[in-house]
């Protein structure tokens, strides 16, 4: 009596793979899940929030624990935990900088604070991102005159702006690395070719 092929049954190449695969797994059954690998590429990040700007204090800046940064093609796991907490988090992409600068934090800034005008001249939100391990946190003579950093004035408000000199009651509490702007579309614009536009679709 002949066979009949049945899906629901593995074949010989199924029947192997059976003995060490748990019954209804990938594989098994002719069914394959549907797989993704990380790139070998710096993994996202997730950055604590320290709070707003301006009306950013010392403490604020200072609160928030930094997070572990995944390796190359990992990720990492967070859970809330404790009462300790920074007011939230923001995923943000990968980079060597951010490898480099594990106690980095971000603080939602308006656009205005930072002297920033975006394309379209509203209001946005922008997130500083301030490395708070920098060297002139330690030693102010280490600040560059053409950087950015968060300063805190003698009343522990933080300033987030270049100086020059650093005044004596002042003092070093972060480095600014980037201000992350959003993605902003500069009203009015089109490219000659509507497959070159933004909200295109094929």
């Amino acid at each position: 009596m002949e066979s009949v092929y049945n899906p629901e049954v593995g074949g010989l190449s199924q029947e192997a793979a059976a003995a060490t695969r748990p019954e209804g797994s990938h594989g098994t059954g002719y069914r394959f899940m549907p797989v993704s690998a990380m790139a070998n590429e710096f993994s996202p990040v997730l950055l604590p929030i320290a709070g707003m700007y301006p009306g950013l204090t010392v403490d604020q800046l200072a609160a928030p624990q930094p997070l572990p940064t995944p390796e190359k093609g990992q990720w990492i796991y967070h859970r809330l935990v404790g009462d300790a907490l920074p007011t939230g988090f923001v995923a943000l992409p990968g980079t060597e900088q951010l490898s480099f600068c594990p106690d980095s934090v971000a603080v939602v800034c308006t656009c205005a604070s930072l002297g920033l005008e975006l394309a379209d001249r509203q209001e946005h939100d922008i997130l500083a991102i301030i490395d708070r391990a920098d060297e002139s946190v330690f030693d102010a003579t280490h600040m560059d005159s053409k950087s950015f950093y968060a300063l805190a004035d003698e009343f522990g408000a933080v300033h987030i702006r270049w100086i020059d000199p650093l005044p004596a009651n002042w003092r070093v509490v972060g480095k600014l690395l980037y201000a992350q702007m959003p993605f902003v579309k500069k009203p009015g614009a089109a490219g000659g070719f509507a497959e070159f536009s933004d909200d295109f679709e094929f």
